[in-house]
């Protein structure tokens, strides 16, 4: 709306919950769906970043919402794909398996340990 492109205020809601203009921070922070992602993430990973090794995971949690939060929106905005919540946030475990597997390659676990039992990973570090 503001350089234009969209010309009705219902264009510019937010694509997740409908109610409130979209913006950066609402989008991937302040939009209740979007902050219930954030949570379950943060107490999937039990919050705890003290630990070195358990930094690789927290320097990819950040990362791997706001992408996976941002294609959600562009393929629920492009391709009218239905909401699914509990998909992106699976989506997201995936992701940061994926890529802590790509980083912490020396460890003898593997992405199904990274997604399942990840808090006995972080206590085992």
């Amino acid at each position: 709306m503001r350089i234009g492109i969209i010309h009705q205020q219902h264009q510019a809601l937010c694509k997740f919950c409908g109610e409130t203009l979209e913006s950066i921070d609402h989008s991937f922070l302040f939009c209740q769906p979007v902050w219930n992602v954030w949570c379950e993430i943060l107490d999937w990973w039990g919050i705890q970043w003290q630990k070195q090794k358990v930094k690789v995971i927290w320097d990819c949690i950040p990362f791997a919402v706001l992408w996976s939060l941002w294609r959600m929106r562009n393929e629920h905005t492009f391709q009218n794909k239905v909401l699914n919540w509990n998909e992106v946030v699976e989506l997201i475990k995936l992701r940061i398996a994926f890529w802590v597997k790509s980083k912490w390659f020396e460890s003898d676990y593997s992405i199904t340990d990274f997604i399942y039992r990840l808090r006995s990973i972080i206590l085992a570090s």
